[in-house]
């Protein structure tokens, strides 16, 4: 179906500030999002500031502290949290490393449960913490109903790398009940769903700013329960070396912009709708697998499709209808996301050509004629 007339200039006026949706159809947030381009031009004119005057002064560090606090601000707007309770870190693998150390102590004859489909990164973060502390790690598929009085620590993602959907509230309550606590790594759910990092029960959650947030490379949130000592925040975040002013100010304008320009409940309901949009148009297709349960997922869609390997198959759908996607050749899997600046006609153009290949080999498959692309593509309402 169309969209609406109003819907479809708001996602519009949305697409032109995120520039990089008019390169194709924009399918990877959950690798990276679009960036805004206010906020781009925030960080330049940063940048030629400190040209100009140079990176030192008297002022200087407490205007890197109020940045600071401007950044963790948004955030908790997001995650309806106490800016108090976030610390800033050095990617989701930082958090976790700095999670795991509250956690296990050394010496201590303890058990780390980690749930799969966690990042590597975030994974050995926690394992290097482990082997130093003389911890045992083990990778469980599910978590146990009842777990053994020995583990100190559970690490789960919300959403994991193939869109799987954890109920974090249960695994919450399973922990607390062992006397064990859990860290949540929430980057493929903060800015796609609405989030509220007290519910979850969790004792951590920490999650990536880059991707539906549309915030910088290498910035991750940590948010730290009311549970743990008042003063462990703020001594995390003396530990956490300085952050770029750029860095600080990319932060809090790409998610000051999705608060009040976009309005993030509208985005998160459209996100989600597409979301159901994308897995209800896979499912119908004869051929293709979804990892995730079509009735729990996030906006990740993980998928094979019968009788083509998944570098073959990605490549095709960016040659043909200029997918912007994810191939993963060691589990075999196309990876897909949406967004609330992606258009239903734009879905639908993608899930058409799936079902395409999903028809047949890549011997038979008609080809269509590349085309090189001069400038972006026409974003037309009907496209």
């Amino acid at each position: 179906m169309p969209e609406p007339p109003r819907q479809f200039d708001r996602v519009r006026n949305l697409r032109e500030v995120l520039s990089a949706t008019g390169a194709g159809i924009y399918l990877a947030t959950h690798q990276a999002g679009p960036l805004p381009a206010e906020t781009q031009a925030a960080v330049h004119e940063s940048d030629e500031m400190e040209l100009r005057v140079g990176r030192v002064g008297p002022d200087r560090l407490e205007d890197l502290a109020q940045r600071e606090r401007e950044a963790r601000a948004v955030v908790a707007a997001v995650l309806q949290a106490s800016p108090e309770r976030l610390v800033l870190t050095h990617g989701a693998a930082e958090a976790a490393r700095m999670a795991a150390l509250e956690v296990l102590e050394s010496g201590a004859d303890a058990r780390v449960l980690l749930l799969r489909g966690l990042d590597r990164a975030v994974a050995a973060a926690v394992r290097d913490v482990a082997d130093v502390a003389g911890a045992t790690v083990e990778v469980i598929d599910e978590l146990p109903r009842i777990i053994p009085a020995d583990v100190a620590l559970v690490v789960t993602a919300q959403v994991d790398a193939d869109g799987c959907l954890a109920d974090v509230v249960e695994a919450a309550e399973t922990a607390r009940a062992a006397g064990a606590r859990l860290a949540v790594d929430a980057g493929r759910s903060v800015g796609a769903m609405p989030t509220d990092v007290a519910a979850m029960g969790a004792d951590f959650v920490f999650a990536d700013t880059h991707r539906w947030l549309l915030g910088p490379d290498a910035v991750a949130v940590l948010w730290i329960t009311p549970r743990l000592d008042a003063e462990t925040p703020e001594w995390l975040r003396q530990a956490m070396a300085p952050f770029g002013r750029g860095q600080l100010l990319a932060l809090a304008r790409s998610i000051g912009w999705l608060l009040m320009y976009v309005e993030l409940p509208w985005a998160l309901d459209r996100t989600s709708s597409l979301a159901e949009q994308l897995y209800e148009d896979l499912a119908a297709i004869a051929g293709v697998e979804i990892v995730a349960d079509p009735a729990a997922h996030g906006a990740v869609a993980a998928f094979r499709i019968s009788e083509w390997d998944a570098v073959s198959a990605a490549d095709e759908l960016g040659r043909s209808v200029f997918a912007i996607l994810e191939a993963d050749p060691d589990a075999d899997l196309i990876r897909a996301s949406v967004g609330a600046w992606n258009r239903e006609n734009e879905l639908r153009r993608f899930t058409e050509r799936v079902a395409e290949l999903a028809a047949h080999t890549p011997e038979t498959l008609p080809r269509r004629p590349s085309l090189t692309l001069i400038s972006r593509p026409v974003d037309e309402e009907n496209g």
